[in-house]
């Protein structure tokens, strides 16, 4: 089953967190569409036995008002597809208060349209029996959208991308990157602008990387930066988010923080983290 198509379809309650897991699941590259007919889940499935799409999830539920079709679509969802593929069906719910404090946040319509405790009872009913078939069926009521997500990835068993690391050295003087999540000032460290010999090097020429090795606080700025990028990009994974700039700044952007940004790249590279480096200002400061 290795190399067959991955299927997740998926359904349940009005409110429980349908829509957020299917936007999870397209951060992990699957192919995704929200609200299909339940008479189209077919024609998606065989899609995948002549295309390049080897991940594909589906939402169908009761906004179709079709809960006999539904029903019939899960329950032979294997005879269905005309090629080998990885079928899961996902059936996600919630207790009553919760969806319907959900409701009241969104302010939206349920779509049986009745008063929202009728219709959430009867969706309760009505989809009972469609949960009854599901091999995953998760319970969201205390869960919030970043959790839904580790748990749903969890019980797959599925690696979530890691958050990328974009490292980033600048000069001062140019403006602080409207793109930072963390800022670094090293202004701190000495520096090698003032001598003569090293004026128009930059923090990747060996006179200049020997300069700043002198120093132990040189040291100790890295091995900080490269820890705590380390136990961001641990954590930020966890959360969804897939991207974090840190920006290390001198006053303009051709030594220190040259040297400083490249240093964090490579030990973080070195560790197989999936890190990036960018040297905005480098090429502004050595024409000048």
């Amino acid at each position: 089953m290795e190399n067959n198509p991955v299927v997740f379809l998926i359904t349940g309650l009005s409110g429980a967190g349908k829509s957020t897991l299917l936007r999870a699941l397209e951060d992990e590259q699957y192919y995704t569409v929200d609200n299909v007919p339940p008479n189209l889940i077919e024609h998606f499935l065989n899609i995948l036995c002549t295309s390049n799409v080897k991940k594909l999830a589906l939402v169908s539920d009761i906004r179709w008002k079709d809960p006999e079709s539904l029903f019939h679509v899960f329950n032979n969802i294997e005879k269905l597809a005309k090629c080998a593929m990885e079928i899961h069906k996902v059936f996600l719910k919630a207790d009553k208060p919760t969806i319907i404090d959900r409701y009241k946040k969104s302010r939206r319509i349920h779509p049986l349209e009745k008063s929202l405790e009728i219709a959430i009872d009867e969706e309760i009913q009505i989809m009972s029996k469609i949960e009854k078939i599901c091999d995953i069926v998760i319970d969201t009521s205390s869960t919030e959208p970043t959790e839904l997500k580790k748990k749903f990835f969890q019980i797959i068993n599925e690696n979530v991308r890691k958050l990328r690391l974009n490292i980033m050295s600048f000069g001062f003087k140019e403006g602080i990157p409207p793109t930072v999540d963390y800022l670094v000032d090293v202004r701190y460290l000495p520096n090698p602008f003032y001598y003569p010999e090293m004026y128009q090097l930059t923090g990747l020429d060996e006179k200049v990387i020997q300069f700043l090795e002198q120093f132990p606080e040189t040291y100790e700025t890295i091995n900080k930066v490269v820890e705590f990028a380390k136990f961001v990009q641990d954590k930020y994974s966890e959360s969804g988010r897939y991207e974090a700039y840190f920006c290390i700044g001198c006053t303009g952007g051709q030594h220190r923080s040259v040297y400083v940004a490249q240093k964090v790249y490579e030990k973080l590279k070195a560790e197989g983290r999936d890190v990036s480096i960018i040297h905005r200002d480098l090429a502004k400061a050595i024409n000048f």
